[in-house]
């Protein structure tokens, strides 16, 4: 099992403190995937810390907005417990049901969001301590099949900055981890991003890249690179910026 282990650091307010502390937690699995049999499923936070941590936890409805996170409330989802304090090094187990009928065509997202609530600071206390946020991703699949279907062109900035675009025009999400850009099929890679993206139905997301001499304004690109739903490679066509 996969897990995750997040550390915030508060990098912006580093001047305004003499101490910086943040909590450690662990999170497992990194993802949470319901579907119209499978309805439940179970996450297990670890505490890494020797001082217990009290952690909210609530669901949201996940939407992107011109390449943008939104997170909205949402009750189609039940967590329990709700808030729970995990002990030193110990391990509290989080139950998720889903609350309403799964989409007939269509994936559903959403995230867990788990904040930290942070004990009193005392007053003799000159350091400033951090909230720790992790987000988690949970897909509902449909009553049917449901694929992504990603669509790939690219442009030229005046500065020439090379925009990649991907548009999702399926019906389930894709996260991309990664991808070079090549002349052709033959080539060797001219650029390569690790700048992952999650794709929900619908939406695109942009890349925005340097390039090398050799690939040609006006032509066609292959992307060859790596996703959830495993490896790809595409050819993509020169769109309007």
């Amino acid at each position: 099992m996969r897990a995750i282990a997040a550390t915030l650091l508060a990098m912006g307010v580093l001047a305004a403190a003499s101490t910086v502390a943040a909590s450690t937690l662990s999170v497992a699995p990194i993802r949470v995937e319901l579907s119209p049999k499978e309805r439940t499923a179970v996450l297990t936070v670890r505490n890494q810390e020797d001082a217990p941590v009290v952690v909210q936890v609530r669901p949201a409805a996940w939407s992107q907005h011109d390449g943008q996170d939104q997170l909205d409330d949402s009750h189609d989802l039940l967590v329990t417990p709700p808030i729970f304090t995990v002990p030193p090094r110990g391990v509290q187990v989080l139950r998720i049901a889903l609350l309403r009928e799964p989409d007939a065509a269509r994936e559903l997202p959403y995230r867990l969001v788990l904040n930290e609530i942070p004990p009193a600071t005392p007053p003799e206390t000159t350091g400033l301590r951090v909230a720790l946020r992790i987000t988690l991703p949970v897909f509902v699949s449909p009553r049917a099949h449901a694929a992504a279907d990603l669509a790939w062109s690219h442009h030229w900035l005046p500065d020439g900055t090379l925009d990649v675009e991907a548009q999702n025009r399926g019906t389930a999400h894709l996260q991309i981890f990664d991808f070079d850009v090549q002349r052709d099929r033959a080539a060797k890679a001219e650029l390569h991003t690790e700048q992952s993206h999650y794709l929900l139905p619908g939406t695109a997301a942009h890349w925005q890249l340097r390039p090398g001499s050799s690939l040609a304004h006006g032509s066609p690109i292959v992307v060859r690179g790596h996703s959830d739903a495993g490896d790809f490679t595409v050819t993509s066509s020169p769109g309007a910026p």
